[in-house]
Protein backbone atom coordinates (compact mmCIF):
# COMPACT_ATOMS: atom_id res chain seq x y z
CA UNK A 1 0.00 0.00 0.00
CA UNK A 2 3.01 2.55 0.65
CA UNK A 3 4.19 1.80 -3.21
CA UNK A 4 2.72 4.27 -5.57
CA UNK A 5 2.15 2.34 -7.95
CA UNK A 6 -0.54 -0.10 -5.79
CA UNK A 7 -3.88 -0.10 -7.08
CA UNK A 8 -5.76 0.48 -4.28
CA UNK A 9 -9.12 -0.60 -3.92
CA UNK A 10 -12.40 0.32 -2.10
CA UNK A 11 -15.45 -1.80 -1.75
CA UNK A 12 -16.18 -1.71 2.07
CA UNK A 13 -19.02 1.17 1.50
CA UNK A 14 -18.70 3.35 -2.13
CA UNK A 15 -16.59 1.63 -4.48
CA UNK A 16 -13.50 3.84 -5.50
CA UNK A 17 -10.06 3.02 -7.08
CA UNK A 18 -6.99 4.77 -6.82
CA UNK A 19 -3.42 4.97 -7.52
CA UNK A 20 -0.34 7.48 -6.89
CA UNK A 21 -3.21 9.74 -4.79
CA UNK A 22 -5.59 10.31 -8.28
CA UNK A 23 -8.63 8.50 -7.97
CA UNK A 24 -9.02 6.66 -11.41
CA UNK A 25 -12.89 6.04 -10.55
CA UNK A 26 -15.38 6.60 -7.94
CA UNK A 27 -19.01 5.58 -8.05
CA UNK A 28 -21.40 8.69 -8.71
CA UNK A 29 -24.78 8.06 -9.94
CA UNK A 30 -24.76 4.77 -13.03
CA UNK A 31 -21.20 2.48 -13.20
CA UNK A 32 -20.47 1.75 -16.40
CA UNK A 33 -20.23 -2.01 -17.56
CA UNK A 34 -16.68 -2.10 -17.32
CA UNK A 35 -16.38 -1.30 -13.41
CA UNK A 36 -19.24 -3.68 -12.46
CA UNK A 37 -17.08 -6.38 -14.62
CA UNK A 38 -14.06 -5.32 -12.34
CA UNK A 39 -16.29 -5.57 -9.22
CA UNK A 40 -17.60 -9.16 -10.56
CA UNK A 41 -13.57 -10.25 -10.93
CA UNK A 42 -13.13 -8.69 -7.33
CA UNK A 43 -16.09 -10.57 -5.94
CA UNK A 44 -15.05 -13.74 -7.51
CA UNK A 45 -11.40 -13.43 -7.44
CA UNK A 46 -10.22 -16.50 -6.13
CA UNK A 47 -12.06 -18.20 -8.95
CA UNK A 48 -11.72 -18.40 -12.77
CA UNK A 49 -15.14 -16.82 -14.36
CA UNK A 50 -16.31 -18.20 -17.54
CA UNK A 51 -17.90 -16.22 -20.48
CA UNK A 52 -21.49 -17.48 -19.85
CA UNK A 53 -20.77 -16.37 -15.89
CA UNK A 54 -20.15 -13.13 -17.37
CA UNK A 55 -22.51 -12.79 -19.90
CA UNK A 56 -24.97 -13.52 -17.05
CA UNK A 57 -24.08 -11.15 -14.57
CA UNK A 58 -23.10 -8.38 -16.39
CA UNK A 59 -26.84 -8.61 -18.09
CA UNK A 60 -25.11 -9.17 -22.19
CA UNK A 61 -27.40 -11.69 -22.56
CA UNK A 62 -29.38 -10.09 -24.94
CA UNK A 63 -26.24 -8.20 -27.30
CA UNK A 64 -26.24 -8.66 -30.77
CA UNK A 65 -22.36 -10.23 -29.75
CA UNK A 66 -22.14 -11.00 -26.33
CA UNK A 67 -18.29 -12.39 -27.20
CA UNK A 68 -17.08 -9.23 -28.84
CA UNK A 69 -19.04 -7.07 -25.75
CA UNK A 70 -16.73 -9.26 -23.29
CA UNK A 71 -13.52 -8.31 -25.43
CA UNK A 72 -14.54 -5.32 -25.58
CA UNK A 73 -14.92 -4.60 -21.98
CA UNK A 74 -11.99 -6.39 -20.92
CA UNK A 75 -10.23 -4.15 -23.13
CA UNK A 76 -11.44 -0.92 -21.62
CA UNK A 77 -11.12 -2.17 -18.48
CA UNK A 78 -7.07 -3.06 -18.34
CA UNK A 79 -6.79 -0.09 -20.33
CA UNK A 80 -8.44 2.35 -17.32
CA UNK A 81 -6.58 0.27 -14.91
CA UNK A 82 -3.43 0.71 -16.19
CA UNK A 83 -3.46 4.42 -16.46
CA UNK A 84 -0.36 5.61 -17.80
CA UNK A 85 2.69 3.57 -19.53
CA UNK A 86 5.23 3.05 -17.16
CA UNK A 87 2.44 0.99 -15.68
CA UNK A 88 3.51 -2.95 -16.31
CA UNK A 89 0.78 -4.84 -14.25
CA UNK A 90 -1.34 -7.20 -15.47
CA UNK A 91 -4.83 -6.66 -13.32
CA UNK A 92 -7.14 -8.86 -15.48
CA UNK A 93 -5.79 -12.19 -16.93
CA UNK A 94 -8.07 -14.27 -19.58
CA UNK A 95 -7.16 -17.40 -21.01
CA UNK A 96 -9.48 -19.91 -22.93
CA UNK A 97 -12.68 -18.03 -22.36
CA UNK A 98 -12.44 -17.31 -18.64
CA UNK A 99 -11.49 -14.20 -16.71
CA UNK A 100 -10.35 -13.55 -13.56
CA UNK A 101 -8.33 -11.07 -11.14
CA UNK A 102 -4.66 -11.32 -10.71
CA UNK A 103 -3.54 -11.76 -7.24
CA UNK A 104 -0.13 -11.43 -7.95
CA UNK A 105 -0.14 -7.89 -9.37
CA UNK A 106 0.31 -5.08 -7.03
CA UNK A 107 -2.66 -4.04 -5.78
CA UNK A 108 -4.36 -3.60 -1.69
CA UNK A 109 -7.64 -4.24 -1.21
CA UNK A 110 -9.86 -3.32 1.91
CA UNK A 111 -11.86 -6.53 1.97
CA UNK A 112 -8.49 -8.44 2.43
CA UNK A 113 -6.96 -6.41 5.15
CA UNK A 114 -10.33 -5.96 7.00
CA UNK A 115 -9.95 -10.00 7.24
CA UNK A 116 -6.35 -9.86 8.25
CA UNK A 117 -6.73 -7.86 10.60
CA UNK A 118 -9.64 -9.59 12.46
CA UNK A 119 -7.77 -13.06 12.16
CA UNK A 120 -5.45 -10.99 14.07
CA UNK A 121 -7.66 -9.90 16.39
CA UNK A 122 -8.70 -13.50 17.38
CA UNK A 123 -5.39 -14.86 18.50
CA UNK A 124 -5.65 -14.64 22.10
CA UNK A 125 -2.45 -16.19 23.46
CA UNK A 126 0.28 -13.98 21.63
CA UNK A 127 -1.34 -10.75 22.07
CA UNK A 128 -2.72 -8.32 25.00
CA UNK A 129 -6.53 -7.12 25.52
CA UNK A 130 -4.86 -3.98 24.22
CA UNK A 131 -3.05 -5.30 21.11
CA UNK A 132 -6.30 -7.01 20.62
CA UNK A 133 -8.38 -3.78 21.07
CA UNK A 134 -5.93 -1.85 18.80
CA UNK A 135 -6.38 -4.69 15.72
CA UNK A 136 -10.35 -3.85 15.58
CA UNK A 137 -10.17 -0.47 15.85
CA UNK A 138 -8.16 -0.44 12.75
CA UNK A 139 -10.52 -3.61 10.96
CA UNK A 140 -13.70 -1.44 11.95
CA UNK A 141 -12.17 1.67 10.13
CA UNK A 142 -12.42 0.01 7.31
CA UNK A 143 -15.87 -0.84 7.12
CA UNK A 144 -17.47 2.25 6.22
CA UNK A 145 -20.47 0.37 4.73
CA UNK A 146 -22.08 -2.75 3.03
CA UNK A 147 -19.58 -4.52 0.36
CA UNK A 148 -20.22 -2.57 -2.48
CA UNK A 149 -22.97 -0.45 -1.06
CA UNK A 150 -24.24 1.14 -4.04
CA UNK A 151 -25.89 -1.89 -5.56
CA UNK A 152 -27.41 -3.66 -2.92
CA UNK A 153 -29.58 -6.52 -4.82
CA UNK A 154 -27.23 -7.61 -7.17
CA UNK A 155 -27.18 -11.21 -6.71
CA UNK A 156 -24.14 -12.18 -7.77
CA UNK A 157 -22.67 -10.06 -4.59
CA UNK A 158 -25.00 -11.32 -1.88
CA UNK A 159 -23.27 -14.03 -0.81
CA UNK A 160 -19.83 -11.73 -0.09
CA UNK A 161 -21.89 -9.01 1.30
CA UNK A 162 -23.59 -11.35 3.59
CA UNK A 163 -19.99 -12.80 4.75
CA UNK A 164 -18.34 -9.28 5.36
CA UNK A 165 -21.55 -8.28 7.36
CA UNK A 166 -21.17 -11.11 9.53
CA UNK A 167 -17.50 -10.84 9.72
CA UNK A 168 -18.68 -6.88 11.06
CA UNK A 169 -21.18 -7.20 13.59
CA UNK A 170 -19.26 -10.31 15.06
CA UNK A 171 -15.88 -7.79 15.57
CA UNK A 172 -18.09 -5.10 16.94
CA UNK A 173 -19.43 -7.43 19.48
CA UNK A 174 -16.02 -8.96 19.96
CA UNK A 175 -14.29 -5.66 20.55
CA UNK A 176 -17.05 -4.28 22.61
CA UNK A 177 -17.18 -6.75 25.01
CA UNK A 178 -13.31 -6.63 24.68
CA UNK A 179 -13.78 -2.81 26.34
CA UNK A 180 -16.20 -3.22 28.80
CA UNK A 181 -13.93 -5.75 30.46
CA UNK A 182 -11.66 -2.92 30.26
CA UNK A 183 -14.05 -0.32 31.80
CA UNK A 184 -14.01 1.55 28.32
CA UNK A 185 -17.85 1.78 28.37
CA UNK A 186 -18.15 4.75 27.17
CA UNK A 187 -16.18 3.56 23.33
CA UNK A 188 -17.70 0.14 23.62
CA UNK A 189 -21.44 2.07 23.26
CA UNK A 190 -20.04 4.49 20.20
CA UNK A 191 -18.46 1.13 18.97
CA UNK A 192 -21.93 -0.33 18.82
CA UNK A 193 -23.84 2.83 18.36
CA UNK A 194 -21.47 3.34 14.84
CA UNK A 195 -22.79 -0.73 13.81
CA UNK A 196 -26.38 0.37 14.56
CA UNK A 197 -26.15 2.81 11.90
CA UNK A 198 -25.20 0.30 9.20
CA UNK A 199 -27.22 -2.49 10.80
CA UNK A 200 -30.09 -1.17 12.75
CA UNK A 201 -32.41 -4.22 13.38
CA UNK A 202 -29.15 -6.00 14.69
CA UNK A 203 -30.49 -7.57 18.19
CA UNK A 204 -27.29 -8.09 19.69
CA UNK A 205 -25.75 -4.90 19.20
CA UNK A 206 -28.78 -3.09 20.38
CA UNK A 207 -28.48 -5.59 23.56
CA UNK A 208 -24.49 -4.89 23.87
CA UNK A 209 -25.60 -1.07 23.44
CA UNK A 210 -27.67 -1.10 26.56
CA UNK A 211 -25.36 -2.89 28.32
CA UNK A 212 -22.72 -0.42 27.78
CA UNK A 213 -24.84 2.25 29.34
CA UNK A 214 -26.21 0.82 32.41
CA UNK A 215 -22.62 -0.56 33.44
CA UNK A 216 -21.64 3.10 33.09
CA UNK A 217 -24.91 4.00 35.15
CA UNK A 218 -26.35 5.86 32.44
CA UNK A 219 -29.83 4.60 33.06
CA UNK A 220 -32.04 7.94 31.82
CA UNK A 221 -30.13 7.15 28.53
CA UNK A 222 -30.48 3.50 28.33
CA UNK A 223 -33.85 3.76 28.67
CA UNK A 224 -34.73 6.16 25.76
CA UNK A 225 -32.26 4.36 23.94
CA UNK A 226 -34.47 0.79 24.15
CA UNK A 227 -37.80 2.49 24.16
CA UNK A 228 -35.98 3.59 20.46
CA UNK A 229 -35.04 0.52 19.66
CA UNK A 230 -38.77 -1.48 20.34
CA UNK A 231 -39.90 1.47 18.47
CA UNK A 232 -37.98 1.00 15.30
CA UNK A 233 -38.62 -2.84 15.49
CA UNK A 234 -42.45 -1.95 15.78
CA UNK A 235 -42.13 0.32 13.02
CA UNK A 236 -40.76 -2.24 10.46
CA UNK A 237 -43.31 -4.76 11.68
CA UNK A 238 -41.27 -6.82 13.79
CA UNK A 239 -41.62 -8.43 17.35
CA UNK A 240 -39.37 -6.76 20.17
CA UNK A 241 -36.75 -9.52 20.31
CA UNK A 242 -36.62 -11.89 23.50
CA UNK A 243 -33.44 -10.87 24.36
CA UNK A 244 -33.99 -7.17 23.90
CA UNK A 245 -37.11 -7.25 25.73
CA UNK A 246 -35.39 -8.59 28.92
CA UNK A 247 -32.40 -5.98 28.84
CA UNK A 248 -35.58 -3.40 28.86
CA UNK A 249 -37.19 -5.48 31.89
CA UNK A 250 -33.70 -5.21 33.81
CA UNK A 251 -33.59 -1.43 32.78
CA UNK A 252 -37.11 -0.73 34.03
CA UNK A 253 -36.76 -2.68 37.52
CA UNK A 254 -33.18 -0.47 37.80
CA UNK A 255 -33.65 2.86 36.69
CA UNK A 256 -35.12 4.73 39.40
CA UNK A 257 -35.36 8.27 38.70
CA UNK A 258 -32.19 10.60 39.00
CA UNK A 259 -31.84 12.65 42.64
CA UNK A 260 -30.47 15.67 39.71
CA UNK A 261 -34.32 15.55 38.60
CA UNK A 262 -35.03 19.11 40.16
CA UNK A 263 -31.92 20.21 37.97
CA UNK A 264 -33.28 19.17 35.22
CA UNK A 265 -36.60 21.16 35.75
CA UNK A 266 -34.14 24.60 36.91
CA UNK A 267 -32.49 23.87 33.81
CA UNK A 268 -35.90 23.39 31.39
CA UNK A 269 -37.11 26.86 32.83
CA UNK A 270 -33.99 28.69 31.26
CA UNK A 271 -35.98 27.65 27.80
CA UNK A 272 -38.29 30.71 28.61
CA UNK A 273 -35.32 32.95 28.11
CA UNK A 274 -34.05 31.38 24.98
CA UNK A 275 -35.28 32.00 21.05
CA UNK A 276 -37.03 28.58 19.88
CA UNK A 277 -36.55 25.68 21.07
CA UNK A 278 -34.09 24.19 23.38
CA UNK A 279 -31.02 22.36 22.07
CA UNK A 280 -29.58 20.12 25.26
CA UNK A 281 -27.00 17.19 26.01
CA UNK A 282 -28.11 13.20 25.63
CA UNK A 283 -27.88 13.05 29.58
CA UNK A 284 -30.28 15.71 30.40
CA UNK A 285 -32.26 14.62 27.86
CA UNK A 286 -32.67 11.02 28.75
CA UNK A 287 -34.30 12.36 32.46
CA UNK A 288 -36.43 14.96 30.59
CA UNK A 289 -37.93 12.42 28.57
CA UNK A 290 -38.21 9.94 31.85
CA UNK A 291 -39.99 12.37 33.69
CA UNK A 292 -42.14 13.46 30.95
CA UNK A 293 -42.98 9.74 30.19
CA UNK A 294 -44.20 9.34 33.88
CA UNK A 295 -46.45 12.54 33.61
CA UNK A 296 -48.22 11.21 30.42
CA UNK A 297 -48.47 7.81 32.24
CA UNK A 298 -50.74 9.81 34.97
CA UNK A 299 -52.71 11.07 32.16
CA UNK A 300 -53.33 14.94 30.35
CA UNK A 301 -52.35 16.29 26.80
CA UNK A 302 -49.47 13.73 25.38
CA UNK A 303 -46.24 14.75 24.25
CA UNK A 304 -44.19 12.82 21.31
CA UNK A 305 -41.04 11.91 20.73
CA UNK A 306 -39.69 13.46 17.19
CA UNK A 307 -36.47 11.15 15.49
CA UNK A 308 -34.76 13.06 12.35
CA UNK A 309 -32.34 10.94 10.89
CA UNK A 310 -29.99 12.18 8.36
CA UNK A 311 -29.18 9.26 5.67
CA UNK A 312 -25.02 8.75 4.38
CA UNK A 313 -25.08 9.09 0.94
CA UNK A 314 -21.62 8.59 0.40
CA UNK A 315 -20.75 11.96 0.82
CA UNK A 316 -19.16 13.22 4.14
CA UNK A 317 -19.75 17.12 2.97
CA UNK A 318 -23.59 16.60 2.13
CA UNK A 319 -23.78 14.59 5.29
CA UNK A 320 -21.77 17.42 7.46
CA UNK A 321 -24.03 20.12 5.81
CA UNK A 322 -27.25 18.08 6.62
CA UNK A 323 -26.41 17.87 10.22
CA UNK A 324 -26.13 21.63 10.50
CA UNK A 325 -28.90 21.97 8.57
CA UNK A 326 -31.35 19.68 11.00
CA UNK A 327 -30.06 21.86 14.28
CA UNK A 328 -30.80 24.89 12.68
CA UNK A 329 -34.11 23.53 11.27
CA UNK A 330 -35.50 21.95 14.87
CA UNK A 331 -34.29 25.29 17.24
CA UNK A 332 -36.48 27.34 14.78
CA UNK A 333 -39.25 24.52 13.21
CA UNK A 334 -39.89 23.59 17.07
CA UNK A 335 -42.16 25.17 19.46
CA UNK A 336 -40.33 27.57 22.11
CA UNK A 337 -40.33 25.21 24.90
CA UNK A 338 -39.74 22.04 23.06
CA UNK A 339 -36.55 20.63 23.64
CA UNK A 340 -33.96 18.74 21.52
CA UNK A 341 -30.44 17.01 21.81
CA UNK A 342 -28.23 15.47 18.71
CA UNK A 343 -28.38 11.57 19.86
CA UNK A 344 -25.50 9.84 17.79
CA UNK A 345 -23.69 11.51 15.00
CA UNK A 346 -26.77 11.27 12.53
CA UNK A 347 -29.48 11.29 14.77
CA UNK A 348 -31.68 14.31 16.33
CA UNK A 349 -34.33 13.56 18.94
CA UNK A 350 -36.77 15.75 20.01
CA UNK A 351 -39.33 16.01 22.59
CA UNK A 352 -42.73 18.06 21.29
CA UNK A 353 -44.50 18.56 24.92
CA UNK A 354 -48.57 18.84 25.38
CA UNK A 355 -50.02 18.88 21.92
CA UNK A 356 -52.90 17.50 20.17
CA UNK A 357 -51.76 14.59 17.58
CA UNK A 358 -53.24 16.54 14.57
CA UNK A 359 -50.72 19.20 15.19
CA UNK A 360 -47.45 16.94 14.59
CA UNK A 361 -47.73 17.08 10.61
CA UNK A 362 -47.66 21.00 10.85
CA UNK A 363 -44.48 21.49 12.82
CA UNK A 364 -42.94 18.50 10.80
CA UNK A 365 -43.44 20.51 7.29
CA UNK A 366 -42.41 23.43 9.15
CA UNK A 367 -39.00 21.97 9.79
CA UNK A 368 -39.02 20.52 6.47
CA UNK A 369 -39.12 23.68 5.01
CA UNK A 370 -36.91 25.58 7.33
CA UNK A 371 -34.48 22.34 6.42
CA UNK A 372 -35.12 22.49 2.35
CA UNK A 373 -34.79 26.46 2.51
CA UNK A 374 -31.74 26.01 1.13
CA UNK A 375 -32.19 24.80 -2.56
CA UNK A 376 -29.00 22.83 -2.49
CA UNK A 377 -29.99 20.43 -0.30
CA UNK A 378 -30.70 16.75 -1.15
CA UNK A 379 -34.56 15.97 -0.27
CA UNK A 380 -33.69 12.16 0.17
CA UNK A 381 -31.10 13.53 3.13
CA UNK A 382 -33.33 13.22 5.83
CA UNK A 383 -35.99 10.63 7.34
CA UNK A 384 -38.58 11.58 10.10
CA UNK A 385 -40.79 9.44 12.58
CA UNK A 386 -42.66 10.02 15.24
CA UNK A 387 -44.37 8.43 18.03
CA UNK A 388 -46.29 9.34 21.41
CA UNK A 389 -43.89 8.71 24.69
Amino acid sequence: MEDNNTLKILTLGRFEVRRRGEIIYRHEERINKRWRFFQVLLTYKDQPLSAEQLYRYLQLEDSVNPQEALKALAFYLRQSLKGSEDCKEKYIIGSRGRYTFNENSDYWLDGEEFENLLQQAVITDERSLEERILLYRKALALYRGNYLAEIPRAYWAMSKKNHFRELYLRAIIEASELLQMMGEFGESWNLCEAGLRIIPLEEKLHISSLKALIASKRMGLALVQFEEASSLFRDNGLDIPPGLRQVGETLKRKGNLPVFAQKVYRDISRRKQEKGAFESNMEMFSVIYRLEKARNERGGKPSFLLQVQIRDNGFPEQVEKAILGVRRSLKKGLRKGDIFCKSSSRVFLAIIFEIAPEEIPRILERIKKEFYSDSEEDTRLIKTRWRQI
